[in-house]
């Protein structure tokens, strides 16, 4: 709605029209100059309440300063500056995108007002520009309100705005919903507390091959846990392709076992991940016997 480059050159005119310094404005104004710089290079936009003040400073109309001829976001910041607050979405009339373009110049506190009548139709783009003004409580349950409305894809561009906690919860639900490659791709953003207990489940539903691809997320307890499970449960050769992620010393101590069940020769699939120490003792063993 509003180019700030082009808001940020119309200061810089109507300044020199007034026979202004940045300073001088900024004494006018009662903020810093460096703020009046960051407008004139287009690095941020003036609150909505100064804009009056600019207006009557420059004996102009707020229009020409955003460089609008009294579009949709003049009439908007009118709404607002006369009301206090934000009635025009509070009846509906505005959007997501209207409030995400107008968020750099409202009060945080006027943007979650208003996003509470827009929220149910925001894209996720929409929740990007907004989501450095909106509380972590409503980013939480708009990630939830993503994800049924989009799947995984459209949460993962929300996710390192969404909290610690609901993204374990929402973990849970993905796994569910879309099962484990979607898991994966949602694995940098969940607790290793969470990651762990899913890895278990994981195991348990699909089995150790399907474990592989999430290894490198799981904790090294948990892994060298979830070992000795799949060498119960599926045997020597299950473990083979979870070997680069399980400790050396879990590996010498399953191949202990491995070769009391089993015999040394059960070994040979494991032989490229298992230490020289307990290669040389295990052949040892045989050649003692």
């Amino acid at each position: 709605m509003f180019d700030m480059l082009k808001v940020g050159r119309n200061i810089v005119r109507l300044r020199g029209l007034a026979g202004l310094t940045q300073m001088g404005l900024a004494d006018q104004l009662g903020i810093s100059y460096q703020a009046v710089s960051n407008w004139e290079r287009g690095n941020s936009m003036p609150d909505i309440s100064k804009l009056p003040q600019l207006a009557e400073i420059f004996a102009v109309g707020i229009d020409e300063i955003l460089g609008e001829e009294q579009g949709q976001g003049s009439r908007v910041i009118g709404s607002v500056l006369e009301h206090g607050g934000t009635d025009y979405f509070e009846r509906g009339e505005g959007t997501a995108q209207e409030l995400s373009d107008l968020a750099p110049i409202l009060h945080n506190e006027q943007i979650g007002e208003a996003f509470e009548h827009v929220k149910d139709g925001a894209a996720v783009d929409d929740l990007l520009a907004l989501a450095p003004f909106l509380s972590e409580e409503t980013l939480d349950s708009c990630a939830k309100q993503v994800f049924e409305r989009g799947g995984v894809e459209p949460l993962l561009k929300l996710a390192s705005y969404v909290s610690d906690e609901a993204m374990d919860e929402l973990a849970k639900l993905v796994y569910a919903a879309e099962g484990l490659k979607a898991l994966v791709e949602f694995a940098p953003f969940i607790s290793d507390e969470r990651l762990d207990e899913l890895a278990g489940t994981v195991l348990m539903q699909e089995g150790s091959e399907a474990l592989v691809s999430l290894a490198p997320f799981i904790s090294d307890e948990m892994l060298d846990e979830l070992a000795e499970t799949v060498l119960t449960q599926e045997g020597p050769e299950a473990l083979v392709s979870l070997a680069p992620f399980i400790s050396d010393e879990m590996l010498d101590q399953l191949a202990v076992a491995i070769s009391t069940k089993e015999g040394v020769k059960a070994l040979l699939p494991l032989a490229p991940f298992l230490s020289e120490e307990i290669l040389d003792s295990l052949a040892a063993q045989t050649f003692s016997r």
